[in-house]
């Protein structure tokens, strides 16, 4: 018996596995940790709600991330949710090459949130978490956090991640009926 095209068995590649990924549309963010001087931000589109009771969300690093020492040490962070208008402040946060500590938000609006950690103006929305747990996952970690406080300040579309690239999420905001 021959199988349908396309859906034959084979290993899985790692290559193949990100190929798949890749088409897989998720939301941009991006974290910020610390306060003061000591204040630090990254781009991250691995992000999601866990649980309603608690209100629990996790976060995805790489083992290597410069971010994920600094979760670890504040065990505060706070999750910027991007809109569509916010490509190049996602890109900035992404560049390995950009001013470490408070000079990386120099050309940035933003303002202290909660625990002095930076809330990003503008984001469509924004939670402030406190680490549950950090569970090692293959050469990531998932950061596994209680949200603590949280705001939606917009109703603009969001900025998404497809494919390598950015885009501007062409979505329609509609009215929650009840």
């Amino acid at each position: 018996m021959t199988s349908p095209i396309g859906t034959a068995r084979r290993p899985v590649v790692e290559t193949t596995v990100w190929s798949a990924a890749r088409r897989f549309p998720t939301g941009v963010s991006v974290v910020t940790v610390g306060s003061g001087d000591a204040v630090h931000g990254s781009t991250v589109s691995a992000f999601s709600f866990v649980s309603h009771e608690p209100p629990l969300i996790s976060v995805c690093l790489q083992n290597d991330s410069s971010l994920l020492p600094r979760i670890t040490q504040h065990r505060v962070f706070t999750v910027n949710v991007l809109a569509a208008h916010q490509a190049a402040l996602a890109r900035h946060f992404a560049s390995r090459t950009r001013s470490p500590g408070r000079a990386q938000f120099q050309a940035v609006q933003w303002t202290p949130g909660e625990d002095g950690v930076p809330r990003l103006r503008s984001a469509l929305s924004w939670l402030h978490c406190r680490v549950h747990e950090c569970v090692p996952a293959g050469d990531h970690v998932v950061v596994l956090a209680t949200v603590t406080a949280c705001a939606a300040e917009s109703d603009q579309a969001p900025l998404l991640y497809f494919a390598g690239h950015l885009h501007p999420g062409h979505i329609r905001i509609e009215e929650e009926t009840t």
